[in-house]
């Protein structure tokens, strides 16, 4: 209700009393807005965000560890919520990709049928581009822990990744592989658009030579084949260049541990360098009993994303994540935590679930708030913009970091 001021029932001139009724005119006018939106802008009291993990498939480990780093964040957003008085709370419908791009595609239409639009996880960069029509056919949000193809750094769209994407890190791996002395690199990749991107993005950056040997089926179960292939290949390279000039890249998830267990009756393969990227960093599968022998005599080499200074926030998720799992998150972990506060307080700014509006609001919001990874801060192509490159390799049955990759000299820093 617009109440009107007493001055507006005395004697004016008429210039005046036209001014003042213009005025009040306005005031009315945006009080109507005003009224308008906060009804447009209600939000229930269940605000339900949907979660696809890949709960099965290739990469079980990081998708069983996204989800529960979800679980704790719609814990604690909840419980921030409380504390301010806040009359709704947030819930999460999780799905499992199965790591099949056909498969989250069926997922995010399942959580549209069911009125959910906002999505967190979707690690696959092929699985948000199987479902990129969809998604912005229908006004979908997903807000990405892992996805990192550098083709999917897109302006003004509705997907934003907490990561930084590939583009960043391939120079990264090439420093690495010409910083050991390699000039001639095999590639093993993933057949789908992130492993695709990798293996360019690494020919494109390594100042030797390159060969595209294997692009295997993300599905296989039996890759007998690609390990006789991979020895026969590297032995000849040896002939030729010798152990110490030969090197192997490799862009893949968990298939690789399938792949090291084939390669065991053969000998080349274990004689030259080995690398690959933010995936296989701190990977504690690479560190077990059946395969860290391999790991430790190719000294096997990877990216990572440097960690946010200690706060608050990383270090309580750190501590319930060594009480369930024995060790801290990956980027990966912190990033779906921190997903799902991203989405809660757009909408809490707002104070709308229009996807529209909460979309738009996200970049501002992410550039003000700080997560267990550390600044949010998104790019034009909403990736992750603050960051810094490590290089892990594999010593002594742990990971070890050995340099830092700076990339205005696009060299490593020991």
């Amino acid at each position: 209700m617009i109440i009107i001021p007493y001055r507006l029932r005395h004697t004016y001139t008429k210039a005046e009393r036209r001014k003042s009724m213009r005025a009040l005119y306005l005031l009315l006018v945006a009080a109507a807005g005003l009224a308008a939106g906060s009804a447009s802008a209600d939000i229930p009291q269940e605000v339900r965000i949907g979660g696809v993990f890949e709960l099965t498939g290739t990469w079980p480990s990081e998708g069983g560890q996204a989800k529960t780093a979800t679980e704790f964040a719609i814990s604690d957003f909840n419980g921030y919520l409380e504390a301010l008085g806040a009359d709704w709370s947030m819930s999460l419908r999780s799905e499992d990709s199965q790591g099949k791009p056909a498969v989250a595609l069926q997922m995010v239409q399942e959580l549209k049928g069911a009125l959910i639009d906002m999505v967190v996880g979707m690690a696959f960069s092929n699985h948000i581009l199987t479902s990129k029509s969809y998604i912005d056919a229908n006004d979908i949000i997903v807000v990405s822990h892992a996805a990192q193809s550098e083709n999917l750094a897109i302006a003004n769209d509705t997907v934003f990744r907490l990561v930084p994407h590939d583009g960043n890190q391939s120079p990264a791996v090439a420093a690495a592989i010409e910083d050991a002395g390699v000039e001639v690199l095999v590639t093993v990749s993933r057949a789908n658009t992130w492993g695709d991107g990798l293996r360019d993005g690494i020919s494109s950056s390594f100042g030797g030579e390159t060969i595209k040997l294997i692009r295997y089926d993300p599905d296989s179960v039996d890759f007998s084949i690609t390990a006789s292939i991979l020895d026969e290949r590297v032995g000849e390279l040896i002939a030729a260049h010798g152990a110490d000039k030969v090197g192997v890249f490799y862009s893949g998830n968990d298939e690789l541990l399938a792949i090291i267990q084939q390669l065991k009756p053969y000998d080349s393969v274990s004689k030259v360098r080995w690398f690959g990227t933010t995936t296989q960093a701190y990977s504690q599968e690479l560190l077990g009993e059946h395969v860290r022998e391999f790991a430790e005599s190719v000294n096997f080499t990877a990216t990572w994303y440097a960690e946010a200074s200690p706060n608050g926030i990383k270090q309580a998720l750190d501590e319930r994540f060594i009480t369930q799992y024995g060790h801290a998150p990956s980027i990966y972990g912190y990033a779906a935590y921190d997903a799902v506060w991203l989405l809660g307080l757009a909408i809490l700014q707002t104070q709308s679930v229009d996807t529209k509006v909460v979309a738009a609001a996200i970049p501002h919001v992410a550039a003000r708030t700080l997560g267990a990874g550390g600044s949010l801060a998104l790019t034009d192509g909403g990736d992750l913009a603050g960051f810094s490159i490590q290089m892990l390799h594999v010593s002594n049955g742990t990971w070890v970091h050995y340099a830092d990759y700076d990339a205005e000299s696009m060299t490593l820093l020991k």
